[in-house]
């Protein structure tokens, strides 16, 4: 049983040299890399709001029919309708006023008009009396001084009549001037109020500001996707258009790589669920300040923005994606499969042959990729490398 145990082991040992037999020091030009996780998310995204119409005609709207979260849409089409209930209930009601004050006006013009009619004629009353007292005061200017006196006084009372009813006469004008105007601004603010309930009527059926991809947003009030028959209100983002021409990466820099990082650099974005189709970016821009990745985490990241070279029908805001930043090009450097290294204590190892045994040598490391790692020490390309343990397993074969 014991000799059977022996030749497994061996034969285990046999199979996973030849496994790795490909694990060898190299040299050449290498990119070092870091890799983080991040969220995809377009460049250019425009809101659907509920319009502010002011709050005459209420406070809330209801849905009526939406557009399917996720459809394609293009710049102009009706994504989005509200119940016009309330503003239509508002237009016939201000079209009711309307026609109501228009008739007041009418009325008004006539009361003017027959009243300007009758202060005319009293005016011309008076004018006439006015000449007549006049011309008879002229006349007796050779009679008795009583007389005179008599007549004197009729012509003063009747310049008095004739003062006042010009002043009348005046401020009946302003009056009618001024209730003319108020009832003309009454008119005006009816018709304002019409003009403004059908263009509200109008805005009613929300239209996409831009090409690219219907997204639905939460409704705050029940932390749920808006449907149809949900009310809204005035200023709400009911959706969110994203243009898919320009996608960008929302993701973190860890604090140790911060310095590393730089706008510019290259990145190679993978999605979680394409990992085969690599795409093309650059760094664009990196937050300012430090904060912990997680609330109980001691952690701390970076924000980082990274911009897609291209679109593609697979790209949808909101995928999670890998970037690989390309921080460094080093130029003829060892580098060797990050599977074997060993660290112990803060030291790295290479698992290597020498003499036909394996032993762990020492080596310094650099900068690293997804697959290699930089190496520093007394080396030699081509070198056959082992996995860790594998001077372990031969001492035990």
């Amino acid at each position: 049983m014991g000799h059977v145990l022996v030749i497994c082991m061996v034969l285990s040992a046999c199979g996973k040299s030849e496994h790795h037999n490909d694990l060898r020091i190299l040299k050449g030009d290498f990119d070092a890399t870091i890799v983080e996780s991040g969220e995809l998310m377009a460049v250019n995204a425009k809101p659907i709001l509920m319009p502010y119409l002011g709050w005459k005609y209420g406070w809330q709207f209801k849905i009526t029919e939406m557009v399917e979260h996720g459809s394609i849409v293009s710049s102009g089409d009706t994504v989005v309708k509200l119940d016009p209930a309330n503003v239509q209930k508002f237009l016939i009601e201000e079209e009711n006023k309307l026609e109501v004050e228009q008739a007041n006006l009418n009325k008004l013009i006539v009361e003017q008009s027959n009243k300007t009619r009758a202060l005319e004629a009293s005016f011309k009353e008076v004018q006439a009396d006015y000449n007549l007292k006049k011309l008879e005061l002229e006349k007796f200017e050779f009679e008795s001084q009583r007389k005179k006196d008599i007549k004197e006084l009729e012509f003063q009372q009747a310049n008095l009549n004739l003062g006042r009813i010009t002043k009348t006469i005046e401020l009946e004008k302003r009056i009618c001037l001024n209730d003319l105007k108020i009832q003309k601004i009454k008119l005006a603010q009816i018709e304002r109020n019409i003009e403004e309930a059908k263009t509200a009527v109008g805005k009613m059926s929300l239209r996409s500001p831009i090409d690219g991809l219907f997204q639905i947003s939460k409704n705050r009030r029940i932390g749920q996707l808006y449907r149809v028959g949900d009310d809204t209100y005035q200023g709400a983002e009911i959706a969110l258009v994203p243009d898919l021409n320009m996608i960008k990466v929302i993701s973190t820099v860890h604090e140790t790589d911060i310095g590393k990082v730089k706008p510019g650099q290259r990145v190679i974005i993978r999605l979680e669920a394409f990992p085969d189709k690599p795409f093309q970016g650059k760094v664009s821009d990196l937050g300012k300040l430090s904060y912990k990745k997680e609330q109980k985490s001691s952690v701390k990241v970076f924000d980082s923005e990274i911009v897609l070279d291209q679109s593609d029908p697979l790209l949808k805001p909101g995928m999670t994606v890998s970037c690989e930043i390309f921080y460094a090009e080093l130029k003829d450097v060892f580098y060797v499969d990050n599977s074997c290294l060993k660290k112990v204590d803060g030291t790295f190892f290479l698992c290597m042959k020498e003499n036909n045994r394996w032993i762990d040598l020492p080596v310094e490391t650099g900068p690293s990729n997804n697959k290699y790692t930089v190496v520093y020490g007394d080396l030699k390309k081509g070198t056959e490398l082992g996995l860790p343990g594998s001077e372990e397993l031969a001492q035990n074969q």
